[in-house]
């Protein structure tokens, strides 16, 4: 693979390993419906790359049959969001994560970030962890995946070809063909991608480095 010209992150499960939180935060905001652990990672797995304001309701759906009501919605939104924002100092790096952040950053590889998150709580978990220093933009709902990865190489003068997305998902994926740009998949153990797919698999964000060439020539 050419070395890309721009490179945008997914973040949760890709830049930090963040993934069992959010279940928790799942978990308390949906307590007073007695679903299973199990069963709410399940949805979140298969459903990972939306916003908590599309999963919420596809939990409730998926599991219980009905759909929430506004004010319910309200309610489970409201116990999510404070159980995520209780939970952000527990998040921590995924391991090889810094280790690209840093070397993608002094060998000059710009780095976006494009997640589901909502933009407030995005930004509120970059400054938490001193991490923008590494992106020139951070990117949450409710802008679409797809909407950005199309706009934000055309904001640089290159053609959405000339950059790749990483994410650990499938609609991760679909987005990335979806804005005609070359993706790559980061499997976290759960192997969701489909074994026809035609993308490059890594296991963390530090397998890119020789991938991309950023390790200095010797001298």
């Amino acid at each position: 693979m050419n070395r890309p010209r721009a490179v945008y992150l997914d973040f949760d499960g890709v830049v930090m390993d963040s993934m069992d939180l959010k279940l928790d935060a799942y978990c308390h905001a949906l307590s007073d419906y007695g679903f299973a652990r199990e069963a709410l990672r399940e949805i979140q797995l298969a459903s990972a790359g939306l916003s908590r304001h599309q999963v919420l309701p596809l939990m409730v759906e998926s599991l219980a049959g009905k759909a929430l009501s506004d004010s319910e919605f309200k309610k489970v939104l409201q116990r999510f969001h404070e159980k995520d924002e209780a939970l952000r100092p527990q998040m921590r790096p995924k391991p090889g994560a810094m280790e690209f952040l840093r070397c993608a950053r002094d060998r000059g590889l710009p780095l976006s970030v494009v997640t589901g998150t909502p933009q407030e709580v995005i930004d509120a978990t970059v400054r938490h962890f001193d991490l923008g220093r590494f992106f020139q933009k951070v990117c949450g709902t409710p802008g679409s995946k797809s909407g950005y990865l199309r706009r934000l190489p055309h904001e640089s003068g290159i053609s959405p070809g000339e950059a790749v997305y990483v994410g650990d998902a499938v609609l991760d994926e679909a987005a990335a063909q979806d804005a005609g740009m070359p993706f790559i998949g980061l499997d976290n153990g759960d192997h969701p991608f489909r074994e026809q797919s035609q993308i490059l698999i890594i296991e963390r964000l530090s397998d890119l480095i020789p991938v991309f060439r950023l390790v200095a020539a010797p001298s």
